[in-house]
This record gives structure tokens, C-alpha cells and sequence, in this order.
């Protein structure tokens, strides 16, 4: 059994919501081959790349930092068999957010940052936790990270949420500001839910924390805040871009942006670090299905080991089953 480095939130998802993939993909010592990229994945990837480009060359100069060159991002994040697709729709995408006027309200909220904003970074750490002596390793990729003039430490994330789906989605409840590219009649209001206070400079929802609105957003965010030096259970500021997106009579679907600027509590992230080191022990241990005896486990994982040989073989057929039997979508 291999042993991961890190725990990163995604990492933690997984563990929580499907324990046979978890295995599969961080733990076994010969690994299914990686789920293919869908479309929905990579209008986020792609969406991401016009965003960071931009706000980059807007904020520093052009070409004064060509890693976050938009063909450099897009590149390395969108997989080359949706490239053509992703292009078109994730500049559709940010077009939207651009023309909505969330990409001004962005911008005003860097102009007042104390110092340079950090784009797209990898940090590492070990947060301190009574059952793990070393700390529990984790491991974050913030989309954006910068300090208000006023001292308050804010972490940004874009969602990309419905772009593919039938249905579409509705923006997350407690939404401090929605912005619509066609001025609808709730444009540039709040969540009836949300009560604002401004906090840091910034006008954040404290009718609900964070984890009552996604707990997966909370998830990634509280650990970032954590690596980056905020002390566990801290009031510091988390926020999320959500593009929420419906079909639409013409190629493209309609898009709301939704800006969530809040906190999470102080038991959500005492929890959450506890999950996370109960998951950390258990790895350690080599005791992956704790809700089994120890040799259950270990019987689960061996039969799990073997799934990799159904995966071998190079005819166009086993490419096709490969390409069937990891697509998660």
C-alpha cells in the first residue's frame, strides 16, 4: 500500500463520500488509470484560465509573471481532448462574469489589498492536533489570497456550478451580492437570508457560516486558511465566486454570478480538523475501512488491489473499457 504524503481537501472528500475510490486512487500500489476530464471539469479549468490571466497582466503588467499566461494556465489544466470545446465556453464563462460587473467588484476589492495578491500556489503543512504527534499533514492550491488594507486575510475561490447540466443550477443560499449580465430584477441584491456586516473592508453574510451553505466549500477553504497561518477555529474571511449557470434557448447557458463572503465557526473547524486527523491515523495504520475489523479491512483493500488487472491491455477495446469504467461523471 503506498502511503500519500498529504491530505488535501479533495483527498478528504473522497474519503468521506466513496472509501473504494479513496483506496483506488491514493493508496493502491497499482492504481486504476486516472478518470478521464469531463466537460464540466474543464469549463472550470478553462474559466479559471481566463480569470487568473487576466486579473495577472491587469494587476502586474503584461508578461511581467508568464506562468499565469492564459495559454500556459489553460494548457496545463484543460486535457487536450476538450481544449477546442473548453476555449469557446469558458471564454463565454468570463464574459459573463465580466459583463455581469463582478469582475469590476473583484478588482475594486484587490485595489484596497495590502500588498501583492497571491494567485494559484502551493502550500504545505502539518496542523497540530493532540492524536497525530507530528501533526496532520495537509495540503492546499488557493485560487486567491490577499490581504485587505484594513488587516483582514481573505481566501477566494471560483465555482463553476450547472454549465453542463440539464437543469441548471440556483445560486448557494447566502449570497452577499448577485450579479446578472442582463440586469434581471434580483441583480446586485443579497440573499434574503443574509444579514452584512462589513468586516475587513469587506461586507460578508453572518447569518449563516460558510458550512451551512456547502460543506465542501467550507472544507477547502477552512484548510487553506489553515496553511496559510489563520489558527484553527479563527474568525478569518473565506469567500466564493459562483457562476451558477442555466440552459438557455441559444449554445450557451445563462449565468448569475453569486459572491459568498463569509466565515466559518470555530466547532465546523474544530470538527473538520479531528476528521481529518481520525482519516490521517487510520491511513497510518493501515486501517482504511475503519468501520470493519482490522482483517475485513485489510481483505477489502487486497480485493481491491486486484481491480488494476482488469485495466491491462493495449487493444482499441481495452482503451474503450478504460475509458467506460473511469468515468465518473
Amino acid at each position: 500500500m503506498r502511503t500519500p504524503r498529504f491530505l488535501s481537501p479533495s483527498a478528504i472528500s473522497q474519503w468521506v463520500s466513496d472509501r473504494d475510490e479513496y483506496y483506488l486512487r491514493y493508496l493502491a500500489d497499482f492504481p486504476p488509470p486516472k478518470i478521464p476530464q469531463s466537460k464540466p471539469m474543464s469549463i472550470g479549468s478553462a474559466f479559471d484560465a481566463y480569470a487568473k490571466s487576466y486579473l495577472v497582466e491587469k494587476l502586474y503588467g503584461k508578461g511581467m509573471k508568464p506562468e499565469f499566461e492564459f495559454d500556459t494556465i489553460f494548457c496545463s489544466q484543460v486535457d487536450i481532448h476538450n481544449r477546442d470545446w473548453a476555449i469557446v465556453h469558458g471564454k463565454h464563462a468570463f464574459d459573463q462574469y465580466r459583463s455581469s460587473g463582478a469582475l469590476a467588484d473583484l478588482m475594486l476589492e484587490l485595489s484596497r489589498a495590502d500588498g501583492s495578491p497571491r494567485f494559484e500556489f502551493e502550500v504545505e503543512g502539518r496542523i497540530p492536533h493532540e492524536s497525530v504527534i507530528e501533526g496532520v499533514p495537509l495540503l492546499g492550491k488557493p485560487d486567491l489570497y490577499y490581504k485587505s488594507n484594513v488587516g483582514a486575510h481573505i481566501i477566494v475561490d471560483w465555482k463553476v456550478n450547472g454549465y453542463c447540466a440539464k437543469t441548471g443550477v440556483t445560486p448557494k443560499k447566502g449570497y452577499v451580492r448577485i450579479l446578472d449580465p442582463d440586469k434581471g430584477r434580483d441583480h446586485n441584491h443579497s440573499h434574503k437570508d443574509a444579514h452584512l456586516m462589513r468586516i475587513g473592508g469587506i461586507d460578508i453574510n453572518i447569518a449563516q457560516y460558510f458550512e451551512d451553505v456547502d460543506l465542501d466549500w467550507a472544507r477547502q477553504l477552512v484548510i487553506y486558511g489553515w496553511l496559510l497561518g489563520e489558527p484553527v477555529g479563527s474568525n478569518f474571511l473565506i469567500a466564493v465566486e459562483q457562476l451558477a449557470c442555466r440552459p438557455a434557448a441559444i449554445e450557451f447557458p445563462k449565468i448569475r454570478i453569486a459572491s459568498h463572503r463569509g466565515r466559518a465557526s470555530e466547532g465546523y473547524q474544530l470538527g473538520l480538523l479531528k476528521q481529518a486527523a481520525s482519516i490521517w491515523m487510520s491511513i497510518s495504520r493501515g486501517h482504511i475501512f475503519d468501520e470493519m475489523t482490522l482483517e475485513q479491512s485489510q481483505e477489502r483493500q487486497a480485493t481491491l488491489d486486484k481491480q488494476y488487472l482488469a485495466y491491462r491491455g493495449d487493444t482499441p477495446q481495452d482503451d474503450w473499457f478504460r475509458q467506460m469504467t473511469r468515468n465518473h461523471d
